[in-house]
């Protein structure tokens, strides 16, 4: 059945499409986050009989379920735009990765059944031993079941830029970058879950008024700061070797990111990865100042500052960019065309490297200072008024938020760009019909299945 034309510019298409797909990645990162790191603490408060702990994953359930059932709005809005804006390219696609949409669907009701009963059966759960155990096979059912629900869809949207031929099942499922998208985007989720779960615990140090819940959400903020740094310093290895395989299998998306016309979308994620891990290392200093006593703090102490000024090297040659004519408002500062010092190889490159080693180096004194006698997460001088280190989580939280919206948007726009809504086989024109009233029968699965693919 013909439907009538929208009578609208495609760009309000785009706009609607982008809010929608960001808005419902972001929270869906964010669950696929916290049902591991809420499976993970619980089961390390059950095993070392740590209290904290235990109350510390049950923050995180709450704030899982709370996600949970937002998701699902966002999860119905995404879909109704597509129909709306989107018939043809919705159809050719679910067509294409019906199997893997439709086991999507079904995983995360899943971790939906079992977030619920995770968080419900809390207090039944503590009234007897035994019953701990059926409480933990809840928690990390919820997390697999999450696991498994993004592995769908990243076989779906690794698909759309790196697709293989419709009807060769496995190969257009495990396409060559399906494994890699999902490694990274699992690292990528602990990083932004983990900052998101320190600044709100950051949040509620500053809105508490017991010096008990002072103590507990700095120490809280600390251990999901733990979690998103260590991430956050294995996903430039792993995004090293994603951005490989594009450059193999789609070498005109891989030129339009790294050099082309949106390039200064891969700028702003190194400024933001700079960013988090100069803010994260002043957060260690800060912290391990603070407190630390013995031998192993007075190291940390003297080598901090030190680190902190070769972060901060590292992060602005990182932060530079190399094709200048492709920045936003460039043109009016500057008329040269290429900025020697952003050149990836070997500027950036050692830049990089500076930041992981030297990131990587805080990261060890952190989590040293769990260890000291005197931990910094108690410390009672100071804690009423100091501000600045919770500042400073709140700080990481957004800057995880927009680095992960940016990576999900260069990824995008890598196809969107060029005119491809599926690499080599759907192109934006094919749905004008949709916005104009244009016949165009180019989207359908059979003409699509007739173009040639990408090698």
């Amino acid at each position: 059945m013909e439907m009538d034309a929208l009578q609208l510019p495609m760009l309000y298409g785009r706009v609607a499409i982008a809010v929608a797909a960001l808005s419902h990645a972001l929270c869906a990162t964010f669950i696929v986050g916290s049902s591991v790191i809420g499976a993970a603490t619980e089961t390390i408060g059950h095993v070392t009989q740590n209290p904290r702990f235990e109350r510390l994953s049950r923050l995180i359930a709450f704030t899982l379920i709370l996600t949970t059932a937002g998701i699902s709005f966002l999860g119905v809005t995404f879909v109704f735009l597509l129909n709306i804006f989107w018939p043809q390219f919705w159809s050719h696609l679910f067509h294409i990765m019906f199997w893997p949409l439709l086991l999507e669907a079904s995983f995360f009701l899943a971790e939906a059944i079992f977030a619920y009963t995770w968080y419900y059966s809390w207090d039944w759960a503590n009234q007897h031993p035994s019953r701990k155990r059926w409480h933990l096979a809840f928690g990390w059912s919820a997390a697999a079941s999450s696991l498994i629900a993004m592995l769908m869809i990243d076989m779906v949207a690794s698909y759309m830029l790196t697709p293989r031929p419709p009807d060769d099942t496995w190969a257009k499922l495990f396409n060559p970058t399906m494994l890699y998208l999902d490694t990274h985007r699992i690292v990528g989720n602990l990083t932004w879950t983990g900052f998101s779960l320190a600044g709100l615990y950051a949040v509620g140090f500053l809105r508490s008024s017991r010096e008990v819940d002072r103590v507990f959400y700095r120490w809280a903020g600390g251990v999901c700061f733990l979690i998103g740094f260590g991430a956050l310093l294995i996903m430039p290895a792993i995004g090293y070797q994603y951005l490989l395989r594009v450059r193999h299998i789609e070498p005109q998306a891989f030129y339009t990111l790294m050099l082309g016309a949106r390039s200064w979308l891969f700028d702003l994620v190194a400024v933001l990865y700079s960013a988090l891990v100069l803010f994260g290392s002043l957060y260690i200093w800060r912290s391990v100042r603070a407190m630390s006593t013995n031998d192993e703090g007075g190291t940390a102490r003297r080598a901090l500052p030190i680190s902190l000024l070769v972060l901060a090297v590292a992060g602005l040659i990182l932060s530079q960019p190399y094709q200048l004519q492709h920045i936003p408002g460039m043109q009016v500062l500057t008329d040269r065309l290429i900025n020697p010092l952003g050149k990836m190889q070997p500027n950036k490159y050692f830049a990089l490297a500076f930041l992981v080693v030297f990131g990587l180096m805080n990261w060890l004194f952190f989590f040293r200072s769990f260890a000291d006698r005197f931990p910094w997460w108690q410390g009672q001088s100071g804690t009423e008024k100091e501000r600045s280190s919770p500042g400073l989580l709140i700080t990481l939280s957004l800057c995880a938020m927009l680095m992960m919206l940016t990576m999900g948007w260069a990824r995008e726009t890598a196809r969107a760009y060029n005119g491809y809504l599926i690499y080599g086989q759907v192109r934006l024109e094919d749905e004008r019909s949709t916005y104009e009233g244009v016949k165009n029968n180019a989207a359908t699965p059979e003409a699509a299945a007739r173009r040639p693919v990408s090698p």
